[in-house]
């Protein structure tokens, strides 16, 4: 283990060297991606709905053709959602037979070998599976469907007829059948990539009750976790039982979530019906976005927010969007339905500017909260279109500029007769892809094992405050006057001190084998009042066994000064956990800004040799000019940047691999700067401070 506690005055500013080191020492893990990792991959998708869903292929749309999945990457998508219905036909046994009464479970006879998914089905959806994710889109298998609902969800729903009791012959066998189906669609994909998601079900909340949908999901977790392959760390997407789809996450068991490191939850958000299905003939409100429309739905999605932060799972926007303008249905070049405006006239659906302020401001308000979504589409065939489905040849499509609506009653209208061959409806494809930008805590470059290192979504947001023994302490958001950088950091104030590791500021649990990791942890930290921490990695290892890596004393004083530790990993592990001891010094405290870099120890320390050996940088200070030279005879110099305490690249150079080269220092102002070179093995040397001083 070593040591460096950097608190100096220089080192206050030089806080560009943690955030850089995340991309000068490679990140060497090889592990699955993290639940928060995955939502940032997936960013802004789209369904293809009502493809597989369909009671048969090219019914309700288009089948599928590749073309597709090369038009979603290429306009900028980065998910696909795939909607898939695997009851009727595609599965055998038949549960109709079965008593739909109470206490008629034991008539139950069948087994889980009655109900066997159609291979060819399977294969079908394994091409268009392997399609999307050889574009290098993230891929959701969504249980979906419409025999589902009748012949599964609304079983549990009193208010359908298909509605059966718990202990009835009828329930036990549907819940046998959907868990055999999960079982054959676990072993068919367990050794897919880990781009590939899974979806429990698509919105059960109309239906089933939250103790319905906590069994479901404990049952199906459990089926996919012991399938075998990558599937028992495979990122899995679920929601909760509950009468509106917003507050469908937010009933699912606390224990779910903690039990399972690898889940994404999941909503839909159709809302106000009024307008979303507005081409609907019991529908007729055809404008949104007004304050009051926008602030109704940044508050449910706030409570979404705060629900996620609050549980430390990440969200998937599965599903949104509204009826295509004034109703039109680009396959037939006619309106869906009709309803009446205010005019008198039908237009069967939502004015233009509205529909495209709905996705604009939907896909800003989820991609603002660190939300991943998919917005749906059904093609040019369905009521909601995005996605024009040209991929297709069965496909023919209408301009809707030469559609007419004469008057309302009767129904009198001029279908459109002119072919349109676009790719995609481009304005409301721009309005998803062109707004919102991700809060800092998710991504671009997330840090590798903590979560939410700078406190931007929230003191509570992945970290906790674990008190004990006597102690006594609180923890909050700082503001932004008490921040090192950005709006806040973590405040915590120890009244009653009684030791280091009775007051601990604490990271989620990051679950990988690091064994023969290094990991370096920086933070940036202050105190009101005479006091110290130390920083603990909590390990879990692969034995069983639990140990307590821990720094020395770190003295902290009245204003922001860096600290850093490095633990070296050498022994295989299940999980590590980050930890801030505080609890020696009654106090106020303040953190922010941590940092972690992972590599392998050994390659640490070649990196180091090199940064002592292998470059020379004179004179230092530099008062016109600087010489930088790599001293080994087998590398040159490939590429040399200048960047400033804040991160900003000056200049780079790129000399064409000399082991010497002479830089004008005049252009600089007065101060500390990093030198960074890339060796002709394209091997990143550390970065070395420089000086200049005329």
């Amino acid at each position: 283990m070593h040591q460096l506690c950097l608190t100096n005055d220089l080192m206050l500013k030089n806080k560009v060297l943690l955030r850089l080191l995340v991309y000068l020492i490679p990140f060497v893990l090889i592990a699955q991606t993290s639940p928060y990792d995955m939502v940032y991959q997936m960013g802004r998708g789209i369904n293809l709905g009502n493809v597989f869903s369909a009671p048969e292929l090219g019914n309700w749309a288009a089948a599928a053709e590749e073309q597709y999945f090369i038009d979603v990457a290429a306009a900028g998508f980065t998910n696909v959602r795939i909607p898939i219905d695997f009851f009727g036909t595609r599965t055998t046994g038949d549960t109709s037979g079965y008593s739909s009464s109470a206490g008629t479970a034991l008539n139950y006879t069948g087994t889980t070998a009655d109900y066997v998914v159609s291979s060819a089905y399977l294969d079908r959806i394994q091409e268009v599976v392997n399609w999307s994710l050889n574009q290098g889109l993230v891929t959701i298998i969504d249980f979906h469907g419409l025999t589902l609902k009748s012949e599964f969800i609304y079983t549990f729903d009193s208010g359908k007829a298909e509605s059966t009791h718990p202990t009835s012959a009828k329930r036990a066998a549907d819940n046998e059948k959907f868990r055999a189906i999960w079982t054959q669609i676990a072993s068919r994909f367990k050794n897919h990539s880990e781009n590939l998601l899974f979806e429990v079900i698509n919105e059960p909340y109309f239906h089933m009750s939250k103790t319905d949908m906590d069994t479901l999901n404990i049952d199906i977790l459990s089926i996919i976790r012991n399938s075998g392959g990558i599937n028992g760390t495979r990122n899995v997407i679920i929601t909760g039982g509950t009468s509106a789809s917003h507050e469908a996450p937010l009933q699912i068991e606390p224990s779910i979530i903690s039990s399972d490191s690898y889940l994404i939850a999941t909503f839909h958000y159709y809302q106000p019906f009024n307008f979303t299905s507005s081409s609907a003939d019991s529908r007729d409100n055809e404008s949104w976005g007004t304050n009051a429309d926008k602030n109704t739905l940044s508050t449910r999605f706030d409570e979404v927010f705060a629900w996620a932060s609050s549980n430390d799972i990440p969200v998937f926007l599965g599903e949104f969007g509204a009826d295509n303008t004034g109703g039109y249905n680009y396959s037939t070049g006619d309106l869906n339905a009709i309803s009446s405006n205010a005019t008198g006239f039908a237009d069967g659906g939502p004015d233009n500017v509205s529909r495209l302020e709905y996705h604009r401001y939907i896909a800003e308000q989820a991609i603002n909260r660190g939300f991943s979504f998919a917005a749906w589409d059904a093609g040019p065939k369905s009521n909601k279109t995005i996605h024009m489905r040209s991929d297709n040849p069965s496909a023919v499509n209408y301009n809707i500029a030469s559609f007419s609506v004469n008057t309302y009653d009767p129904k009198n209208t001029n279908k459109s007769t002119v072919l349109d061959n676009s790719t995609w409806v481009e304005d409301v494809k721009n309005a998803l892809l062109s707004s919102g930008t991700w809060p800092q805590c998710y991504g671009p470059n997330p840090d590798p094992i903590i979560r939410n290192p700078d406190f931007e979504c929230g003191y509570n947001s992945g970290w906790s405050l674990n008190v004990s023994s006597g102690s006594i302490a609180t923890m909050s958001e700082s503001g932004p006057t008490d921040a090192y950088n950005g709006n806040t950091a973590a405040k915590i104030v120890v009244a009653t001190n009684t030791g280091y590791n009775k007051v601990l500021l604490e990271n989620n649990v990051f679950t990988n084998d690091l064994n023969g990791k290094t990991i370096v942890l920086n933070c940036f930290a202050k105190s009101e009042d005479v006091t110290s921490f130390r920083f603990q990695i909590k390990t879990i290892y692969a034995s069983g066994a639990t140990n307590y890596l821990t720094s020395p004393v770190l003295n902290l004083q009245t204003e922001y000064s860096a600290h850093e530790y490095t633990f070296d990993l050498t022994e295989p592990t299940t999980s590590i956990q980050v930890k801030a001891l505080c609890g020696k010094q009654a106090g106020t405290y303040y953190f922010d800004d941590f940092k972690t870099t992972v590599t392998d120890t050994e390659s640490l320390s070649i990196a180091k040799v090199e940064f002592e050996n292998s470059m020379s940088l004179y004179p230092n200070p530099s008062l016109h000019f600087l010489i930088v030279k790599l001293l080994s005879i087998e590398k040159s110099i490939k590429i040399i940047r200048i960047i400033d305490l804040n991160g900003r690249l000056l200049e780079e150079y790129r000399p064409r691999l000399v082991n010497y080269f002479k830089i004008n220092t005049n252009k600089f102002a007065n101060g500390m700067y990093l030198l960074q070179i890339t060796a002709s093995d394209n091997k990143v040397l550390r970065p070395k401070k420089i000086i200049i001083a005329k």
